[in-house]
């Protein structure tokens, strides 16, 4: 008994510190929404906005947030839903992070459900290979996509913002 409790505990103590681990990434002042199957629509139903999808282990990505987040220093208010296609609890933390930075804007921030991303990528776009980063603009009930990094020039086109 005394040694099912040691091989025992160890696991049952680490199970709880990643359950605690990932209710506070998901219960932060910047409350990330777990992105499912069933909430994808919700999601692109919004009209006037961009939705840009993300990875951790997309560099390129990392570029683009660096932009966005100087652009929103300066317009806080834009349109703007993120996506992260992380759907490794493990790496919930590192968006966490991201989404911090960018904590004085008035983002949307979701993160894929663990285990979807096939099914997610799927669920967003029939024809994306998941190939990021990954961006749609969302007008009048259509969304047009486009992959590559995103330049500034082309957001303040987009919201028809003063040029830089």
């Amino acid at each position: 008994m005394r040694r099912l409790f040691r091989l025992t505990f160890p696991r049952l103590l680490l199970l709880v510190s990643s359950v605690v681990i990932s209710s506070s990434v998901l219960s932060s002042d910047k409350a990330i929404g777990q992105l499912t199957i069933e909430n994808v629509e919700e999601v692109f139903q919004k009209e006037n906005r961009l939705v840009m999808l993300w990875s951790v282990d997309c560099p390129p990505c990392y570029q683009e947030l660096a932009m966005l987040e100087a652009l929103l220093a300066s317009y806080p208010g834009l349109p703007i839903t993120l996506i992260s296609t992380d759907d490794d609890p493990e790496r919930h933390v590192e968006v966490e992070e991201q989404y911090r930075r960018l904590k004085g804007s008035k983002l949307t921030t979701w993160v894929f459900a663990d285990g979807m991303a096939t099914q997610l990528r799927y669920a967003i776009d029939k024809t994306w290979s998941g190939v990021l980063p990954r961006s749609y603009v969302v007008n009048e009930a259509k969304r047009v996509g486009h992959s590559g990094v995103l330049k500034e020039k082309d957001i303040r086109q987009l919201f028809k913002l003063p040029k830089h």
